[in-house]
């Protein structure tokens, strides 16, 4: 503290959250562009009416009606001792091993679609390979669905050997020629948002319905939204007085010998996302 205010003694120091009001009015039926009205929400948020104050537990009284009195809060009603940490998110910081005696505790990692050697565009080891990398020639997870549906139960089941993989290798295969998903919730540098980019890059039709509306990743999913159009994607951004949750996803593919008068198939994945 004597660093970021030099030249003043410390006498003490008291650690406190506020909370502002994130339930904006919103009047969907009323805007022209949806895009806009959402980025306009999320910048009101910043200047939104505080609610709550949490302070830890022991502050000086004193400061606690001065923050309160600025913060035009409620006494009674708006302010929170605190015990603990105010942030548990911080706990994220320490890298704490579980252990030997731990271990068995860990919940092993289930791989519900077989590999059966690493297909491309996987490489030996699992991760993703670029094409002409160093990808593996095993079985696609096309014709393991082909063979049977599959029922996964996440994050029990592997996410990124089933959903993760069916999308990457649609990304990259040379007989898919259309992707079409719901995107409701992302996260940063997200491989999902990774392969549909890739998929544009290579000339596949790529429509994306993103959920402008996912509370609290609003300005992350504009900032996608407005990436994957510049890539040249279809871009919707869900629809006014809804907001798509489920997680759907279409790959149409040329297969030949399909038996199929098109010569096309589609592959759909369909999940809650709870």
């Amino acid at each position: 503290l004597d660093q970021l205010f030099g030249g003043w003694k410390i006498i003490d120091a008291w650690t406190y959250r506020v909370t502002r009001n994130a339930e904006l009015e919103r009047h969907e039926d009323e805007a022209e562009d949806l895009l806009e009205m959402i980025a306009e929400e999320v910048r009101e948020r910043m200047f939104a009416p505080f609610v709550r104050l949490e302070v830890q537990s022991g502050t000086p009284s004193q400061l606690v009606d001065l923050l309160t009195e600025e913060l035009e809060l409620n006494r009674e009603r708006d302010v929170y001792q605190i015990d603990s940490l105010l942030d548990l998110q911080a706990l994220k910081e320490f890298n704490v091993s579980a252990g030997p005696k731990l271990s068995k505790y860990q919940f092993p990692k289930h791989v519900p679609v077989p590999m059966n050697g690493m297909p491309y565009p996987f490489k030996s080891n699992g991760s993703f390979a670029e094409a002409g990398g160093d990808a593996g020639s095993g079985e696609s997870i096309f014709d393991a669905i082909a063979r049977k549906d599959f029922l996964v139960h996440h994050p029990y089941e592997s996410f990124e050997s089933s959903t993760l993989r069916f999308l990457q290798e649609a990304s990259v295969d040379p007989d898919v020629l259309a992707i079409k998903a719901t995107v409701y919730r992302t996260s940063n540098d997200s491989p999902v948002i990774e392969a549909l980019l890739r998929a544009a890059e290579r000339r596949k039709h790529v429509a994306v319905l993103m959920e402008l509306k996912a509370r609290f990743d609003e300005a992350r999913n504009i900032s996608y939204a407005e990436e994957l159009e510049a890539a040249g994607c279809s871009v919707a951004y869900g629809l006014i007085g809804l907001k798509t949750h489920c997680k759907v996803m279409l790959v149409v593919r040329k297969e030949k010998g399909s038996g199929l008068p098109s010569g096309l198939r589609t592959y759909v994945h369909i999940g809650t996302g709870n």
